[in-house]
């Protein structure tokens, strides 16, 4: 997608976000902080605010910078596609099993899996650096293994195996299976790649492909 048309369809879910009923789905997503100005609302760890006049979003610490596209999609759809009383599973299933989401499987791994897999191959210490860095829950499982909230009702789990001589390091993101009670299946997508590009930015790597 060419960057004017990434700017086309924030700005049609700008327009969108005009009429959401921000009280009602502050109270069904458990979100905290629901005021009659401007709306807080915290992705990866990083505050944001919604603005309540014109729907457009700002990060908190940084108000000059542009929000990106993944984060826009993120906030907005999470206020549009959630289910009426959404309601997590406890059940953490890769994005084949998800619900609809199983098409897209294919292109997940080659754009968003295989990188961060090749990024942090022999660099498991510095993945526990940045996600510890980002506030994200150590799990117990493989080498490196964290639990991440995109948002306080949405948890995202990511495990990482690093490689040897016999085996290239491997790497998962496992969803909720009622996720899609939250957001898009598509959206799904783009959020698990946003996982990654926070993390390989808080290592201070280049993302290799």
């Amino acid at each position: 997608m060419e960057l004017d048309n990434y700017k086309k369809v924030c700005e049609y879910w700008r327009l969108k976000a005009l009429e959401f009923n921000y009280e009602e789905r502050y109270a069904a997503l458990g979100l905290p902080g629901y005021n009659e100005n401007n709306l807080p609302i915290t992705y990866f760890g990083v505050n944001y605010e919604i603005n309540r006049s014109d729907a457009s979003i700002i990060r908190v610490d940084k108000p000059e910078e542009e929000v990106d596209f993944y984060t826009q999609s993120a906030i907005y759809h999470l206020f549009h596609f959630s289910q009426e009383a959404p309601r997590n599973s406890g059940n953490f299933i890769p994005l084949h099993e998800l619900r609809g989401a199983a098409p897209f499987s294919p292109a997940f791994k080659k754009s968003t899996l295989s990188p961060f897999a090749k990024t942090f191959e022999g660099k498991t210490q510095q993945l526990i650096a940045a996600a510890e860095k980002l506030g994200f829950e150590r799990l117990p499982n493989s080498d490196a293994g964290f639990q991440a909230m995109a948002f306080v009702c949405m948890p995202i789990r990511f495990l990482f195996w690093d490689g040897d001589d016999e085996l290239p390091a491997q790497a998962t993101i496992l969803f909720d299976e009622k996720i899609t009670d939250f957001t898009h299946e598509e959206t799904v997508i783009g959020i698990g790649s946003d996982l990654v590009n926070r993390l390989i930015d808080a290592a201070g790597l280049k993302r290799l492909v």
